[in-house]
């Protein structure tokens, strides 16, 4: 006997799945993405294997549940056609009656998840716990897809036409801006490390392209000239003075910089042109280490 069971998907379409290694869980749009696909990628340890690999444990559950409903409600419709009413017309009389229910169903809801995408290469609609990971279709991983996106949306912010905006809150907008930014970079380079089981901060760029280029002879920086390097250094160290420093400049800005020892107990200017063209130097860099891990 062979019972079909459908998996509903949530009300947004998405059908949750559970990696059968690491056992994590997400979520895939079916109908997205690649077409007549049967494997799947986890999108946490990248496993890769075929899509009835995935079922979650309240899936499994739920259509066990379904099958044992339809054989128990057959078994007791069967029984029912064997019962018989007492006789009253004898000195004994038995009779059968049968009563129940077939086994109910174990209903179950997706898990609401935190980072909804739609992979730029593939076009598959899923959700993550967390933020990156590798597309469950095309096994692409999305931290170079989040770090654009993220510096798309700061440059939007940067070109909103704010009324009545006061010189301090443009101000605190451009600051915001440049920090948002290096927290960006830095969130994409640990991620990439992570995958060459290195433990690597980018917060002080230049302190990781040196690692990287003592290390895996591997340099960030290809691409880019020596004066356009040098200003990002500088940019990261005006993050750095903005995060640790409320701004002011101190003396470790200026050996790390070269800025003139006049500067010390200033405050760091931060300018919406040098944020803007830190982005585009950023997305070469962040091209950079994404061509070299795949």
């Amino acid at each position: 006997m062979e019972i079909r069971v459908s998996i509903p998907a949530d009300n947004e379409g998405y059908t949750g799945r559970e990696c059968p290694v690491c056992k994590k869980y997400f979520k895939i749009k079916f109908g997205t993405g690649l077409p007549n696909s049967s494997s799947c990628h986890c999108p946490y340890c990248n496993h890769i294997g075929s899509q009835q690999e995935f079922w979650t444990k309240q899936q499994i559950e739920y259509a066990r549940s379904i099958a044992l409903h339809n054989v128990s409600n057959q078994l007791l419709q069967s029984l029912k056609q064997l019962e018989m009413a007492p006789r009253h017309d004898q000195l004994f009389s038995i009779g059968i009656s049968v009563s129940g229910s077939p086994t109910p169903i174990v209903y179950y809801s997706e898990i609401e998840l935190e980072q909804k995408i739609v992979c730029q290469n593939c076009t598959l609609a899923y959700t993550i716990y967390g933020v990156f990971g590798y597309c469950p279709d095309c096994g692409i991983h999305n931290s170079k897809q989040i770090t654009d996106t993220n510096f798309s949306l700061i440059l939007n912010m940067l070109d909103l036409p704010f009324k009545e905006v006061t010189a301090v809150i443009s101000e605190k907008i451009v600051e915001n801006a440049l920090e948002d930014i290096v927290s960006t970079f830095d969130a994409f380079g640990r991620e990439w490390a992570s995958k060459l089981k290195m433990d690597l901060s980018f917060q002080n760029i230049e302190k990781a392209r040196k690692k990287l280029v003592n290390e895996i002879d591997f340099n960030i920086a290809d691409g880019i000239d020596l004066a356009e390097w040098n200003f990002i250094v500088e940019q990261f160290q005006k993050r750095h003075l903005l995060a640790h420093k409320m701004g002011v400049i101190d003396d470790a800005y200026i050996k790390n910089t070269g800025a003139d020892y006049s500067m010390i107990g200033r405050k760091v200017v931060i300018k919406t042109d040098e944020v803007k063209r830190l982005i585009k130097d950023l997305n070469i860099i962040s091209s950079n280490l994404f061509k070299h891990a795949n």
